[in-house]
């Protein structure tokens, strides 16, 4: 009899690749539902009292505290979930991408019946908000309020946040670089945004909006009512267009698509980011990135990543060959300059850095160069800013160094930053508008965003294809992947992906598409697998253009019932393995994302233990095998 489970999913595709830049305004995707989301970390509800009107969910963590009035849908762990992290990338993206009118020119200790007028502010320290606080919109119920925080957010016990003058809870957010604690009693109005950080409401407060977090738990107190903002928000954000570049500066090849790339060393990130873009390394392991939302492929030693290495070693020979325009600045820049389009090299300045503020100013055209070179390593300092203006774009900006590039916390970069013989790194809650590329050298990431477009909810061009459903069902011993299309433009074909942690993807089969049809379309194909436990796939387009779409994602579980323990799960250093069954000679493989990267043979008893050795942090599967037969297949983390 065969054992049949269905994941399906109807959806349009969402083209990665726009055509030109567009504005709108903020939006949510599958958020508009959820009063309260995290990636990664537990929801506690407020138990018998008070409540939570709107959905909540998690994507890796429990959730309790919904006692049986909760009329809401609670989603944990599932294709959804995946999806919500992944526009929450968008939104912070689209959030820490809005020109902010007052940088650090307020107390970040707020209240005491202070008023505030519409605008972005930030601070560069921790934020609170101590009594009661007006947010007047002057009559104006497009007013927005957009208050950020290098550090954490505390609300004291009994505060108030008051509207007035029109201004609406969807038109106010609260973005902490860290946890976000409101005290007993307090009411809220407007969205709380924690990066990296947990959420902690107390008892017998009022919200609304909206609980967001990156990671970290999300706790509501008792007593406490909260309710999801309504009505549609007034945030103009800028749609990112697929840049187009200078013709001399045209350079990247296959390197354009990744954001994240280096011909020799790791590629390493540390807690939760988001990435939009290609990630890669010709020669190293790719690490750190388990939770983190991507939004595009990860490749390593492979065809792809060859290709790649030649064509940065290209680029590179192609930038350093421009013409110097200016010789004569300094290799240091930033404090307040604004820098005129040109090529900048000063071979007798030595190592270069950035400071403070330094505004690009395009003068009024989106194919001004902006090409920085420094003979020797490149430091960005703590809480650096690069802002563009008048038509200046980052796909015509670079920087680049003969040595590492190092850039500190809290940067704003612009452009690609390519480190010619040295690693290129940055600090934590950064972002990068453009690229990390190294020539020989280590890419080191940390808690940031990195994109080459931002990826808006909608867009005007026309759709590559018309998705009516993808579907993935276990079969017996397979996965049977169906979809079919309503309408096809310009379509090559299409590579179904798998991926054991929805995160790196690996290509199972290639279907060519029709080309262009406006009529109803079935594709089907088999997976066959070894591994058991969840897998993940997804459809990536290609149009004969080369441009690229993805599906969302659908997920089956096979179940594997075989008896085997392992201890601790995730480890750092050893781990025990303890079977139901007395092993003899039996061999233990384990495996990558993509490959078999160790095995242990003649393993005999029933205990055994596993030492890490030289793997790298990561999700591994282990297959266990005993006469020729795979007796368990297991998820192994291993972590630093």
């Amino acid at each position: 009899m065969k054992n049949k489970f269905k994941s399906t999913v109807l959806f349009i595709l969402l083209s990665i690749s726009q055509h030109f830049a567009f504005s709108q305004t903020l939006q949510l995707g599958t958020l508009s539902s959820l009063a309260a989301y995290t990636g990664k970390g537990a929801i506690t509800g407020t138990g018998s009292t008070g409540g939570v009107q709107g959905d909540v969910g998690t994507n890796d963590g429990i959730i309790s505290g919904f006692d049986t009035s909760y009329t809401g849908t609670k989603h944990n762990n599932s294709s959804f979930t995946l999806q919500v992290r992944e526009d929450l990338l968008k939104i912070f993206i689209h959030l820490s991408d809005v020109f902010v009118t007052y940088p650090g020119t307020y107390s970040s200790a707020l209240g005491g019946g202070d008023t505030l007028t519409p605008g972005v502010y930030r601070s560069s320290t921790i934020g609170s908000v101590t009594g009661s606080l007006i947010l007047d919109g002057g009559g104006d119920t497009n007013a927005v309020f957009i208050l950020k925080f290098e550090g954490a957010f505390t609300v004291v016990d009994y505060s108030t946040i008051i509207l007035s003058g029109g201004t609406r809870a969807c038109n106010v957010y609260w973005i902490a670089d860290g946890a976000i604690l409101v005290g007993t009693g307090s009411t809220i109005k407007g969205t709380l945004f924690a990066h990296q950080g947990a959420i902690d409401v107390g008892a017998s407060c009022d919200i609304e909006g909206r609980l967001l977090s990156t990671e970290g738990a999300i706790t509501f107190g008792g007593g406490t009512n909260a309710i999801a903002s309504s009505g549609t928000s007034s945030i103009a954000i800028k749609c990112l267009a697929n840049c187009v570049p200078n013709s001399a500066v045209d350079v990247l090849k296959t390197i354009s698509n990744f954001v994240l790339f280096t011909n020799y060393g790791a590629v390493t990130n540390s807690a939760t980011s988001g990435v939009i873009g290609d990630i890669g390394t010709n020669y190293g392991a790719i690490s750190g990135f388990l939770t983190s939302p991507i939004y595009g492929s990860v490749d390593s030693n492979n065809s792809v990543t060859s290709q790649a290495k030649i064509d940065l070693d290209s680029a590179y020979l192609k930038l350093i060959d421009l013409a110097v325009t200016d010789s004569t600045h300094g290799a240091a820049y930033g404090l307040g300059d604004t820098i005129t389009p040109g090529v900048y090299y000063n071979s007798a300045a030595g190592a270069g850095s950035v400071t403070g503020t330094l505004t690009l100013d395009g003068q009024s055209s989106t194919s001004s160069i902006f090409v920085f070179r420094f003979s020797g390593a490149l430091s960005v300092a703590e809480k650096t800013k690069v802002i563009l203006i008048n038509g200046a774009q980052h796909c015509n900006i670079f920087w680049i160094s003969e040595g590492a590039t190092s850039m500190a916390s809290f940067v704003f970069m612009k452009g690609s930053v390519i480190a010619h013989g040295g690693s290129c790194t940055i600090g934590a809650n950064s972002n990068v508008e453009g690229r990390m590329l190294s020539t020989n050298g280590a890419i080191g990431f940390t808690t940031s965003v990195i994109y080459i477009e931002t990826l808006c909810f909608t867009s005007p061009p026309p759709l590559p294809i018309m998705l009516l459903s993808f579907t993935a069902e276990i079969d017996e011993n397979h996965v049977q992947l169906d979809w079919s299309t309503a309408s096809e433009l310009n379509n090559d074909y299409f590579n179904v992906e798998h991926s054991i942690d929805g995160i790196s993807f690996t290509s199972v089969r290639k279907i060519l598409g029709a080309g262009n049809s406006s009529n109803t379309l079935h594709y089907t194909t088999n997976h066959y697998t070894p591994f058991k436990g969840k897998l993940y796939y997804r459809l990536k387009q290609t149009d004969y253009d080369g441009k690229i779409s993805y599906s969302a994602k659908v997920s089956v579980e096979f179940k594997d019932n075989s008896i085997v323990d392992i201890y601790p799960n995730p480890f750092s250093s050893e781990a025990t393995f303890y079977t139901s069954i007395a092993l003899h000679n039996a061999r233990l493989m384990i495996y990558n994302s993509q490959q078999l990267v160790k095995q242990i043979d003649s393993i005999s008893d029933q205990t055994f233990t596993f030492n890490r050795e030289n793997l790298s942090s990561g999700l591994y599967w282990i297959k266990l095998v005993q006469e020729n037969k795979v007796i368990a297949i297991r998820k192994l983390v291993i972590t630093d």
